[in-house]
């Protein structure tokens, strides 16, 4: 069973009570997310790890120190918005997302073309996903990855991450209106990925191809008032052997 965001997303805002008019809604919509998933666990068989976990990917956000890590040999740590579970399956699911305002009417293109930038460079994050580096610091972690929590949430757990389906997720929240066709239509948002795709994997070791992403808007406005956009595609492989 794939998990319906668009109804996750919407039971999140309808209990926000003006709780995202607040300037920075991100960190809020952050745990009613996790609080939504939890909830409905024992029904969809997705269970969400109670923290941010990291994961390598050849493709970061931000580039680490050099005194850290050589990314471009090893892949870079980001750390995943949520992470979930789906054991019967033999299923993952890496999720990232942004929430923004629509900005003041005089600022409102720039505040637009910020949020996608951002958007563009969190989905490139998850399309640079390696799920054997992922797995290998979850069971052996580094100083800059290393907490306490670790062994007993993450360790016992690495070795799925080896096999089965991954699937990969970007949503976008924007508050109080649509999403503008000039900004956030298929052709320009496929466009603004593959330039950042492009631009990231020019200096990393790792040259694999633009994965085939599905961009779907939200059917109907969320909560009455609110747009969401989802990136999402699928990996599997069914054997460690093949790994």
């Amino acid at each position: 069973m794939s998990i319906n965001w668009f109804d996750v997303f919407d039971a999140v805002c309808n209990r926000a009570n003006g709780a995202l008019e607040w300037g920075l809604p991100e960190p809020w919509v952050h745990a009613e997310l996790y609080a939504e998933l939890k909830k409905n666990e024992n029904s969809t068989g997705w269970k969400p790890f109670p923290k941010e976990v990291p994961y390598v990917t050849f493709y970061p956000v931000s580039l680490p120190r050099k005194t850290n890590r050589d990314w471009k040999l090893e892949g870079a740590v980001k750390w995943a918005d949520l992470c979930l579970h789906h054991e019967k399956e033999k299923a993952w699911c890496w999720f990232e997302f942004k929430v923004r305002h629509t900005g003041e009417s005089v600022r409102q293109q720039q505040a637009a073309n910020e949020a996608r930038d951002a958007f563009r460079k969190d989905v490139i994050g998850l399309a640079g996903f390696d799920r054997i580096l992922t797995a290998n610091s979850w069971e052996q972690h580094d100083k800059y990855t290393n907490a306490y929590w670790f062994p007993s949430l993450l360790t016992k757990k690495a070795p799925a991450i080896r096999s089965g389906k991954h699937s990969f997720v970007a949503a976008y929240l924007q508050l109080d209106g649509q999403h503008d066709s000039k900004t956030w239509s298929d052709e320009v948002l496929k466009r603004e990925i593959a330039s950042w795709f492009a631009f990231r994997v020019k200096d990393s070791s790792r040259k694999g191809n633009l994965p085939n992403i599905g961009i779907t808007p939200s059917p109907h406005l969320l909560a009455k008032r609110h747009s969401l956009l989802i990136c999402e595609w699928t990996s599997e492989i069914r054997d460690d052997s093949q790994c």
